[in-house]
């Protein structure tokens, strides 16, 4: 009696998902990816990330893609999340991406740090007071 086993029969050469190599046979440029970059609108600016300035360290090797978008100090940073997403979806959704990985980085405004005592060292180290 034939054994029986748990899963179909597939003809030869019918591929059950399609092999990433398809996808990347078009290699990404930098050049695309900021066009691509430059329909994504920060909605508080009323213009597009790249021309804010905000894209930086843009990476493209083999298919897989990298960058920041740095805010500086914009008051508003923790509201840019959707920012993110919307760059890197657009960025995966391009034809020869395998991988797109976006951070989102700011500079928290800080006050101005105190000067640092000079210690009991520098008194030490300081001339005696001039007698007169």
């Amino acid at each position: 009696m034939p054994q029986r086993h748990a899963f179909q029969h597939v003809a030869k050469n019918t591929p059950l998902v399609e092999p990433r190599s398809r996808k990347t046979s078009m290699a990404i440029t930098r050049d695309e990816v900021l066009k691509t970059l430059a329909r994504i609108v920060d909605p508080a600016r009323g213009s597009d990330i790249v021309s804010l300035g905000y894209v930086s360290g843009l990476v493209v090797r083999d298919g897989h893609v990298g960058f920041a978008i740095d805010l500086g100090d914009d008051p508003q940073a923790v509201d840019k999340e959707p920012l993110r997403e919307a760059a890197e979806k657009a960025v995966r959704a391009l034809p020869g991406v395998l991988s797109a990985t976006v951070v989102l980085t700011a500079e928290h405004a800080s006050a101005a740090a105190p000067a640092p005592s000079p210690g009991p060292q520098a008194a030490a180290a300081a001339p005696p007071p001039l007698a007169g």
